[in-house]
């Protein structure tokens, strides 16, 4: 009986192929209410079908026939909520487009797909592979074309819904899959042939719920879930306002502008498309990746070490790239952080094609070019690195510091020096140094062995530069000793005073035994 039943449903596909070209002639559509109508895919030559493929008899409802279909997505008119989306080419692939050379696909400007991963029969229920499945997710990915997957469902439980993601998670584990993962689900009849999904009288709940269950899987294994149907299935017997809320939709509607008003990222607008590498027609699809954009177009960074993410939206894989990385650096994930003041431009590119850009000022001090403003050698020899920054230094006075070419300053000879550092962006930084061969006296500010007039302009001067730029004057202690004559741990015009009267009384003799 089983082999009676199997014969006559291969009957009934050998017929359909045999006649396909009077049935496609003879169909009449309603294109106001487009009620389902029947359309038998035709068999790519040298592939016979398997007898229980529902796809052998897949019916797809149109608003035209096969033959008016659109075939060239330059005919298509697009939804306005799509203006901000790149609008890319994509093919989906089954068995019956036979061998297919992927690099010429790649070539001719196609760089998505999406294959079938496997089939529930129509009659028995059975899950069996697709044939091409391995040797196409490895061609195009070969070829540098990203891919997804679909799986032609039969399902009528929930259980067996799950039982069909499981199967494609297998069947794609291991290879790039950066698309979603599709349920088809769809009436499937044809030759007097009715589909065990038909035949089931589901609800329309118990069909969503079975999308879902399909979805829900394939998203808990790490993978986007979606769901492929025809404009008249989703409006007739399923629930795509609440399915659209959590999973992708891929709409079936051949037409040149479609009246679906549902949400959907793919639109699948023809079967009878070409694409060199692929003999015979294959179905073409428009996918909306929304562009890369910038909320803003310009940012402001003021604080160093604190970077600056600015908000963005976009599809794919999205890379950045700084104009001037000596200004702002960005990293992976779209952190802008600030190097020297300046300005710059910060592009973010989408492998879907498109790009934006933001501005990026930088408005801070420079970091910190030298350890110190201010320090004292006491002893001939000693030595001390000076700065951790990338500079060039120099020495105002070589006989009293000199500067090693790894940025070492050494006490060579009594006295005082400035060491002055400098960027390569031009910011310049001093380090006054005093050198003394023993013990200092305080408000001996010049290291001459005499506290007088000379050293009160020192401390006034040394007072001066720290009011005016105090985030920039770090001097060792030592040196601030020399300075702070009365010890009240502040340098003022109080120590410029004391340093004076201190060498008047010394030029009098006062201070001498």
């Amino acid at each position: 009986m089983k082999l009676m039943k199997t014969a006559a449903v291969l009957a009934a596909a050998i017929l359909a192929f045999q006649y396909l070209p009077e049935m496609l002639n003879n169909r009449q559509v309603n294109a106001e209410t487009e009620n389902d109508s029947e359309i038998v895919d035709a068999l790519v030559t040298g592939y016979e079908g398997d007898a229980d493929d529902p796809e052998t008899f897949k019916v797809i409802t149109s608003s035209q026939p096969t033959s008016q279909a659109v075939s060239s997505a330059a005919n298509l008119v697009h939804n306005s909520k799509f203006d901000n989306c790149m609008k890319l080419d994509c093919i989906d692939i089954s068995v019956y487009q036979g061998n297919i050379d992927w690099n010429a696909v790649a070539a001719s400007g196609v760089h998505y797909a999406i294959l079938r991963v496997g089939y529930r029969g129509y009659d028995a229920g059975r899950i069996s592979g697709d044939r091409n499945f391995l040797k196409n997710i490895q061609g195009a990915t070969n070829a540098g074309i990203k891919v997804g997957a679909y799986f032609f469902t039969q399902a009528i439980t929930v259980q067996e819904a799950i039982e069909e993601a499981k199967y494609c998670i297998e069947c794609v584990k291991g290879y790039p899959v950066s698309m979603p993962i599709y349920i088809d689900i769809e009436r499937t009849e044809g030759s007097g042939v009715n589909g065990r999904l038909n035949r089931a009288n589901l609800s329309i709940k118990q069909r969503t719920d079975i999308a879902e269950a399909f979805c829900k899987t394939i998203q808990e294994a790490g993978y986007e879930g979606g769901i492929y149907s025809s404009k008249s299935y989703f409006l007739d017997y399923l629930d795509p306002d609440y399915l659209s809320t959590k999973y992708k939709i891929w709409l079936a509607h051949y037409t040149s502008q479609t009246s679906y008003k549902g949400d959907y990222q793919l639109w699948q607008y023809s079967s009878t498309g070409r694409v060199s590498g692929i003999s015979g027609n294959v179905d073409m699809n428009i996918l909306y990746s929304q562009k890369v954009n910038f909320a803003q177009d310009a940012v402001t960074i003021e604080e160093p070490d604190t970077p600056v993410k600015p908000e963005f939206s976009g599809d794919g894989t999205i890379t950045f790239e700084s104009a001037d990385p000596s200004v702002a650096t960005v990293d992976a994930e779209g952190n802008i952080s600030g190097v020297s003041s300046g300005t710059t431009v910060i592009t973010a590119f989408s492998d879907n094609g498109s790009r934006d850009t933001i501005t990026v000022n930088v408005d801070f001090p420079p970091a910190a070019l030298l350890n110190y403003s201010g320090m004292v050698f006491q002893q001939l020899g000693a030595s001390e690195a000076v700065t951790q920054a990338n500079v060039t230094l120099s020495s105002s006075d070589a006989n009293v510091v000199s500067i090693a070419g790894d940025g070492t300053a050494t006490a060579v000879g009594c006295g005082t020096a400035i060491i002055t550092a400098e960027d390569s962006a031009g910011n310049v930084e001093t380090c006054n140094v005093v050198v003394s061969d023993g013990e200092l006296t305080p408000g001996d500010c010049n290291a001459d062995g005499i506290v007088n007039a000379i050293d009160a302009v020192y401390i006034l001067n040394f007072s001066a530069e720290s009011a005016v730029t105090p985030e920039k004057r770090q001097f060792a202690d030592s040196y601030i000793s020399l300075y702070d004559f009365n010890a009240d741990g502040a340098v003022d015009a109080v120590d410029a005073s004391d340093v004076l009267t201190y060498s008047a009384y010394a030029g009098v003799g006062y201070y001498t035994n």
